[in-house]
């Protein structure tokens, strides 16, 4: 009696977890947007992207030389996307405003 009450609470404990099943979305692409019209300014001609890395070839920069770099590129147009550091370096997306407005 006891192996039948354990089969039937077994078999009713499954079922709810097998009828919950549902599928979940799928995220094909995601497009940031800018909350107010983009003005072109500065001079890139196209986006580009990879590590940063220094003339002297360190990877590693400091906080004055991350600035130097922000400044420089958002004065020539850039829309800047950095990346938490790796082993590698600090990976940086930049979308040149000019280039998005001649798309």
């Amino acid at each position: 009696m006891r192996v039948i009450i354990l089969v039937v609470l077994l078999f009713a404990s499954f079922s709810p977890l097998n009828s919950q099943e549902t599928s979940k979305p799928q995220i094909s692409k995601v497009t940031m947007l800018p909350s107010e019209p983009v003005i072109p300014s500065g001079d890139c001609k196209a986006s580009t992207g990879g590590y940063l890395e220094m003339k002297d070839g360190r990877t590693k920069l400091n906080k004055t030389e991350l600035g130097n770099f922000l400044d420089a590129s958002l004065r020539a147009g850039y829309i800047v996307t950095i990346y938490p550091q790796t082993k590698r370096g600090i990976f940086v997306n930049m979308e040149c405003i000019n280039a998005l407005k001649a798309q």
